[in-house]
């Protein structure tokens, strides 16, 4: 008993897999062979690494490796013992399993550069048997060669036809194939014939995986027959070898297989799958049981190529399995499937036993017998005993003979045949010989054979029977004589000799002196045999030397013997009248071969030209060969330089993307601060407004007071002429009912300084005069900050709108740039319509003071004011402000009250009740801008807040984006605003894409989280899913849901918190922040999908943004449902993997989900 040897070979990476940058992930160690699943992310090893155990593991992927093995190791390891095998006795098969172009033909069949087994073997078989040859054993080869194609048996030493043969099964002898071409060989050159004209025969084709991949199953099966004398008993074993080249396993998709090939691969999966059901139904067969085995049905006649092979695989073999396999992780599931063949055929048990000849079995226990009845009669004298004696040792010489006979017939039959050299060709046989010979050409339509005489070295004759001297070659029939002709050959020289007398005609001439034969000649010996000569020798010169056959001379082999008869009639009858004729046609081969010479010498002088030309063609082509070696050098130099830059570039990438996401952050973080620092810019300004209204009214107020106070005392006070004293009445009573313009406000002050009066009215008028300039000196200052204060908004703004260009070299997408330009616009219309707002507050607080005259001189003062109003109008022209772009919609109805940042309720302090009109108007007007610089204020930050829907904010962060801003101060936005805000909405996307949360993420962020999404389904049914890790303090796993999952989860929820109102509250809250976006696709991106170009890249820009809102929803809706005591995540402590599956069956996975490949 013995068990199947099983060996693993891998082979290099071929060119479809490099193309692919496959990995590595076969390992071997010793006899130790390892599989790596590189795309698993198991933790544990034993499901990521296997390893299997083998008689043999062969490292054929790389030449440099110290374990290579190449394919003469191979042989030593298996080949030598099969040849072993064979010479003992033993039925051996060796075959080949695996993939399709994973190695197996190569490693059965070589190349002629590099020998498979099948060759090797062969050969080894013939030096042994020459060896052996030399202690007297004989030996007797046989070959035959077959393929399965789709299931038909075909010969390919018969060449190829469209007969299949049949199967047939011996009661004894077991399987075979009736009519199957065998062919006798006596070397390794007729062998080596037979596998080549094979091969040539073999169906083969291209597909994706081989360019030559083999279609069919091959059966080499060698039939080696061995007898001699063993210690004086005759021996004699028959020997089966079967090497087996089958076809690969191939999945059509890789393959690439359509039609014809389709058709032929699924055969050949067909016959494989019946071959490892046989595998696997062996294995269990040689396990034992309770000391007993298992009755498992084989099913052998499934498939052709198992019921060939049924001896081979589990009965009278020594078999090698060799399981071919390919290094690439791209065939993991092919490799592992054959490592799981391969280690199941090792199970096998087989019981091959020794092929001996029943008749030298016979005669082996014939003597044992013998000797033991010897034995006996020396002991006891019986005459029973030895009558039986008698008998048998008759018996015993008379089988032995017969054997002997046997093989001494067969090894005439051999020497004849290797003399004749016979030997099949296809369907036909080949007479040849390796000696001069004639070959006689008979028409006689009642010969059934081919007569070849062998010329011995020295002299043949030929001639009758009635010659008194015997002739070597003895013919009857009309014109022969006794002693004919004979032919010498000698040193490879043959001549033919006529007799005197003796018709003899050489290639259509009388022949009446000796003449040198050379292949192909013709003779006619008398008036009925016909012989062609044939010099083996000769002709491999000619066909060395490439010569050409004389045509005329070949042209008799078609005469039939009565032509030539006929023929040789004739030209005895006109042979006289000819002979005039024979002088001309000689003065005319003079001048013939004259012309002959002529263009033979023009010949050579062609050929010479023809020659020199080749030698220069052949330089050339050397030359080229060497420029083409040199280029190909050149090119995969630059090939690898190309690589290593484009490796080096995408590190320059990847570092660059780096340093920009840096800046970015930068730009945002400066950004921020810039628009803090002009918030507190802006507050100073509405402070200094403050102020300004304040001054404002106090020098209306003090105007007032000197008004009525001229008023009061118009007796003692003289003005500088009636018409002054009218005007000024008339203003005086206008400004209790009106407004003054400016121009009647500057008569009134003009008035008011030319008064004169009694001294302590003097004295009050110069003390009103007094607080007047005092406060238009406090005006002015005030004025002066203002402006400083706007410079500083300017440069803000300023370098905003930098760092906005500097934001939009950083981004990368191409509709940024429009919407960053876009941004750039409103940022400069924001600021130029908040100039102009400030610019109206400003010219509302400024009063033209520039005659009122001071105390100490009222010349100074006259001069000097209009130069301090001049340059405090000089710069309001360059005041302004970079607040939020803001439209006409924010003119809205006055109120009577603002809200501080707090939500408190600012009013105004009550006015003294002296106050005109006037300064209660400006106190309304004051109330509404500043009414209007808070809700610019609080809209731009909640402008600059994250949006949800931007396709940016998809990048992982360690916490969601939150809004910066809650609270009372969302009462300050108005519809107006908010329209404003959608609008600058991409822009401020762009800014807070990677900001960090402000707040303080609790655990619930780490519990669950959506990595990626991907494309499923097909048509009208393709959707999204987005894979959902969750990882819990007792494990982690992954789920795939789509959208109506999701969408599930919060109607069940709903539905399970409907009377729970403050959770229900909290869950409609998060619904409403987090699933206000559109259930369908919104009509702009409608439009865009027309588009084929732009189409997947919105779709996938939508499905981003829903990624970042689903994960946001699912992170708040754990965090609102554990502060529920309903809850089952309401606990306490850590979130489980049983409390989060009892909170929704949404979180548990389901049995067919394995990572992105599962089921949702």
């Amino acid at each position: 008993m013995a068990s199947v040897k099983v060996a693993v070979r891998v082979r290099p990476f071929n060119q479809r897999e490099i193309d692919l940058s496959a990995q590595l992930i076969i390992q071997m160690k010793g006899k130790t062979t390892g599989i790596l699943n590189s795309k698993a992310n198991a933790r544990d090893e034993n499901i990521r690494y296997k390893e299997f155990t083998f008689d043999y593991s062969y490292w054929s992927h790389n030449e440099r490796c110290d374990n290579f093995a190449s394919q003469e190791m191979v042989y030593n390891d298996l080949g030598t013992e099969v040849v072993e095998c064979a010479f003992q006795g033993y039925n051996a098969c060796v075959f080949a399993y695996g993939q399709t172009g994973s190695g197996k033909t190569f490693t059965m069949m070589g190349s002629p550069e590099n020998q498979g087994l099948i060759p090797r073997i062969c050969k080894a078989l013939f030096e042994r048997m020459s060896e052996n040859s030399k202690r007297g054993t004989t030996h007797r080869v046989q070959v035959s060669y077959l393929e399965i194609y789709q299931e038909r048996v075909a010969d390919l030493l018969r060449g190829r036809d469209n007969n299949s043969l049949k199967v047939r099964e011996h009661p004894k002898k077991g399987p075979y194939v009736q009519g199957l071409t065998t062919c006798l060989v006596t070397n390794y050159g007729h062998i080596q014939e037979c596998m080549e004209r094979g091969n040539s025969h073999r169906t083969t084709a291209a597909t994706n995986m081989n360019d030559v991949s083999s279609r069919s199953h091959a059966i080499f099966t060698i039939t080696f027959v061995q007898a001699g004398y063993c210690d004086g008993v005759p021996s004699e074993t028959v020997s089966k070898i079967h090497l087996v080249d089958l076809a690969g396993s191939e999945r059509a998709d890789a393959t690439g297989a359509t039609g014809q090939r389709l058709k032929e691969g699924a055969h050949i999966n067909k016959s494989l799958v019946t071959l490892g059901s046989v595998i696997s139904s062996l294995a269990e067969l040689s396990v034992e049981q309770n000391g007993q085995r298992k009755s498992i049905f084989i099913p052998y006649r499934d498939s052709v190529l198992t019921w060939l092979l049924k001896d081979s695989l589990g009965g009278n073999s020594k078999t090698i399995m060799i399981a071919a396999i390919s290094p690439a992780d791209c065939n993991y599931g092919e490799t592992l499937s054959t490592l799981r063949y391969a280690n199941r055929a090792k199970n096998i048990i087989n019981q091959p036993t020794v092929n001996e000849d029943p008749n030298v079995k016979l005669i082996r226990e014939l003597r044992d017998e013998i000797s033991k009845l010897r034995a006996l009669m020396f002991c006891e004298q019986r005459s029973d005993m030895l009558a039986q004696l008698h008998e048998k040792e008759a018996r015993e010489k008379e089988l032995t003979e017969e054997w002997a006979g046997k093989w001494r017939e067969a090894q005439a039959i051999l020497r004849e045949q290797r003399a004749l050299g016979l030997r099949k060709a296809g369907p036909g046989v080949v007479l040849d010989s390796d000696r001069p010979h004639l070959v006689a050409i008979d028409d006689d339509p009642l010969t059934t054979g081919v007569t070849l005489y062998h010329l011995k070295e020295g002299k043949t004759t030929i001639g009758t029977e009635d010659s008194e001297v015997k002739q070597d070659i003895e013919l009857r029939g009309a014109g022969m004589e006794p002693q004919h002709c004979s032919i010498t050959f000698e040193n490879g020289v043959a001549t033919l000799v006529p007799q005197p007398g003796a018709h003899v005609l050489l290639n259509n001439s009388i022949l009446e002196s000796p003449a040198r034969l050379s292949q192909g000649c013709i003779i006619f010996l008398g008036k009925a045999h016909v012989f062609r000569f044939n010099d083996p020798a000769e002709a491999a010169e000619l066909r060395k030397g490439e010569k050409t056959y004389n045509l005329s001379r070949l042209s008799l082999l078609s005469w039939s013997t009565p032509d030539l008869a006929v023929s040789m009639e004739n030209l005895q009858t006109t042979m006289d009248d000819e002979k005039s004729d024979i002088e001309l046609q000689r003065q005319n081969f003079e001048k013939e071969k004259e012309k002959f010479e002529k263009e033979q010498e023009a010949f050579e002088k062609r050929q010479e030209a023809f020659e020199k030309r080749r030698r220069t063609l052949e330089k050339a082509q050397a030359k080229l060969e060497v420029e083409k070696i040199t280029v190909q050098k050149e090119y995969a130099e630059q090939t690898r330089q190309l690589q290593e830059d484009w490796r080096n570039l995408t590190v320059q990438q990847r570092q660059k993307e780096v340093e920009l996401q840096e800046r970015e952050k930068e730009l945002i973080l400066k950004r921020e601060e810039l628009e803090r620092e002009r918030q507190k810019i802006m507050g100073d300004i509405n402070q200094e407004c403050e102020i300004l209204r304040d001054v404002k009214a106090d020098i209306l107020h003090k105007l007032g007071n000197a008004c009525q106070l001229v008023t009061s005392h118009a007796n003692e006070i003289s003005f500088p002429n009636p018409q002054a004293k009218q005007i000024f009445q008339e203003l005086v009573s206008k400004s209790q009912t009106t407004l003054l313009s400016d121009c009647e406000t500057d008569n009134l002050i003009d008035i008011l300084n030319n008064v004169k009066a009694s001294s302590i009215l003097q004295d009050l008028v110069d003390q009103h005069r007094k607080e007047l300039s005092e406060l238009q000196t406090e005006l002015n200052r005030r004025v002066k900050m203002l402006c400083e204060r706007q410079k500083s908004v300017e440069l803000l703004d300023k370098k905003i709108v930098d760092l906005v260009d500097e934001q939009k070299s950083l981004d990368i997408e191409e509709d940024k740039d429009e919407e960053l330009q876009n941004l750039k616009t409103m940022l400069s219309k924001r600021t130029e319509v908040e100039l102009r707002k400030i610019e109206e507050k400003k010219q509302g607080l400024t009063l033209n003071l520039k005659k009122v005259n001071s105390l100490q001189s009222p010349v100074t003062s006259e001069e000097n004011f209009p130069c301090s109003v001049e340059k405090a109008t000089l710069s309001s022209d360059t005041y302004h402000t970079a607040a939020g772009s803001c439209s006409p919609d924010l003119s809205v109805p006055k109120i009577n009250h603002l809200m501080s940042d707090s939500g408190v309720e600012l009013r105004p302090s009550s006015m003294p009740n002296d106050d005109s009109d006037l300064s209660s108007n400006e106190d309304k007007m004051l109330q509404e801008l500043q009414r209007q610089y808070m809700s610019l204020k609080y809209g731009c930050i909640s402008a600059l807040s994250p949006a949800s829907e931007h396709p940016l904010q998809d990048i992982d962060s360690p916490s969601p984006i939150r809004p910066l801003h809650t609270g009372s101060t969302s009462a300050l936005y108005s519809s107006s605003l908010q329209s404003q805000n959608q609008r600058l909405s991409p822009y401020n996307q762009s800014l807070y894409r990677s900001m960090p949360s402000i707040t303080t993420d609790t655990d619930c962020d780490s519990v669950v989280s959506i990595a990626s999404y991907c494309l499923r389904g097909a048509g009208s049914k393709t959707h999204y899913e987005y894979e959902v890790r969750i990882f819990t303090v007792d494990d982690r796993w992954s789920i795939l849901r789509r959208y109506s999952r999701f969408r599930d989860l919060h109607i069940a929820m709903k539905a399970r918190y409907k009377d729970k109102d403050t959770t229900r509250r909290q869950v409609k809250a998060i619904t409403v922040k987090f699933f206000r976006f559109p259930f369908t696709i919104p009509s702009a991106i409608v439009l865009v999908l027309s588009d084929q170009r732009r189409c997947s890249r919105i779709r996938n820009r939508w499905a981003q943004s829903r990624k970042r809102q689903l994960e946001l929803y699912l992170r708040r809706l754990i965090e609102t449902c554990r502060n529920h005591p309903n809850c089952p995540l309401a606990y306490g402590g850590s979130i489980t993997k049983a409390a989060l599956t009892s909170f929704s069956p949404f979180f548990k996975k389901g049995v067919f989900e394995n990572g992105k490949y599962g089921t949702s």
